[in-house]
C-alpha cells in the first residue's frame, strides 16, 4: 500500500495532512507563514521538520519517495 494524505483537523495552524502508509501514521504536514510546506515526520514531532517546500504536490512525491519499508526506523 502507498502513502496516503488525510486532513487532519487543524488546531494552531490553518492546514495540516496526516501522512500515513497501510493506517500507520508516519507523520504530517503543514503550511508555515503561509509560503511553504513542512513534512514533520514521527506521529509526535511537532518541532523539527524534515522536508520544506512551496510546492504541496512536489512535497508529496517528496515524501512517497522517502517514506519506503528500508527508511521507516522508529
Amino acid at each position: 500500500m502507498g502513502i496516503e494524505f488525510r486532513a487532519r483537523p487543524a488546531q494552531d495552524h490553518d492546514f495540516q495532512l496526516e501522512v500515513r502508509k497501510s493506517g500507520a501514521l508516519l507523520g504530517y504536514v503543514r503550511r508555515s507563514d503561509g509560503r511553504f510546506f513542512q513534512y514533520y515526520r514521527g506521529p509526535l514531532n511537532e518541532v523539527t521538520y524534515e522536508f520544506e517546500d512551496d510546492d504541496l504536490d512536489r512535497l508529496k512525491k517528496r515524501i512517497a519517495s522517502r517514506e519506503t519499508p528500508a527508511t521507516l526506523t522508529y
